[in-house]
């Protein structure tokens, strides 16, 4: 019997970037699976833009010179059968739609909306469950390749809790996003393996190192991880979430792997205001929660490295001076202040 799998996308605000996923994942040719959108309550028009999309009122406009038209062309026919459900509701049977939308009362951020959508994915038997960002565009075999590849791992590997796949740039699809994140412990930092190197499958026999970790715009696992590791830690809100997963995964005794055939093309930065590879122009929402949950995590589980992290206050200011980011100077010190003089983690 086909395994079921369970698309979780989060949305906020981001509405013509879900339609974009939604096409795209709406022409995979995996039998079994459903897709859950979690709207992680909008402050724009998104819930109604999507409805609409699913009635065949909206269009996605794709540009000629986009070179990923053909995974979201042609267009699926309308009307999309959907379901919408609020986060109170007690029905919870979505058997017999591709789509549903489940609507959160407030914004829980990554962890939380991607939470609220695997419960109830669990709740309706899903054997697997792919966390995706909802700026991204898959190819049509893109399921397929995820379970073949797990099963085929975890016949020699019981342990096998999660699959990571080949992070493409959107704009710059033969450019690599990641492969896998490396955690640095001593630091608090963290890097995307094989950041804006050109993709010549040189990572196809990658093996993930202990510190390693899967990058949390596309988590493929079995509701066995979940179900021995628990849900990702809400109070991150945004960032760390996927290493401090991946922390806990590794104390049950789980491990991660690579699924090259898997390819996925990222627009980097659209859910957070960030813009796509520029690493300067980060949002000072993204930098407020990096900067916080570098901290947070390594009160968490590495406390004896605290003080080589809190060193990195002087680079991160030198930094913020460099990019003529004056006004977020009294913020990161508020932030390193306040975590050295308080007992939470």
């Amino acid at each position: 019997m086909t395994s079921k799998v369970s698309v979780v996308l989060v949305n906020y605000n981001g509405w013509k970037d879900t339609i974009e996923c939604l096409e795209s994942l709406l022409k995979v040719n995996y039998s079994n699976f459903n897709i859950i959108v979690v709207d992680n309550k909008s402050t724009n028009d998104s819930l109604e833009k999507l409805i609409n999309w699913a009635k065949g009122e909206i269009e996605v406009k794709v540009s000629d010179d986009n070179a990923l038209s053909s995974l979201i062309l042609p267009l699926v026919s309308k009307p999309v059968q959907l379901k919408i459900l609020d986060d109170s509701s007690t029905e919870k049977n979505i058997a017999d739609f591709k789509i549903i939308i489940l609507k959160s009362a407030v914004n829980l951020g990554f962890a939380g909306g991607n939470n609220l959508g695997i419960k109830l994915a669990l709740a309706n038997n899903a054997d697997f469950i792919w966390l995706l960002n909802n700026d991204t565009v898959v190819p049509n075999d893109s399921i397929d390749v995820l379970v073949t590849k797990f099963n085929f791992l975890s016949a020699s590997n019981r342990s096998l809790g999660m699959l990571g796949s080949k992070l493409l740039y959107y704009h710059k699809p033969k450019t690599i996003q990641a492969i896998m994140g490396e955690y640095n412990p001593l630091t608090g930092n963290s890097r995307h393996i094989g950041m804006n190197e050109e993709d010549k499958d040189q990572y196809d026999h990658f093996t993930p190192a202990q510190s390693h970790y899967v990058v949390g715009a596309s988590m493929f696992l079995p509701k066995t991880f979940i179900k021995e590791v628990g849900l990702m830690a809400e109070d991150y809100f945004l960032y760390y979430e996927e290493v401090d997963w991946l922390i806990r995964g590794r104390e049950k005794g789980f491990t991660i792997a690579l699924c090259p055939q898997s390819v996925v093309y990222h627009k980097e930065g659209a859910s957070i205001g960030s813009n796509n590879t520029a690493i300067n122009n980060k949002s000072e929402l993204s930098d407020y929660y990096s900067i916080t949950n570098k901290l947070k995590i390594t009160k968490r589980y590495y406390s004896k490295y605290l003080p080589f992290v809190y060193l990195s206050y002087f680079p991160i200011i030198l930094n913020r001076i460099k990019r003529k980011q004056f006004k977020r100077i009294p913020l990161i010190t508020r932030i390193f202040i306040k975590s050295i003089f308080s007992n939470q983690n």
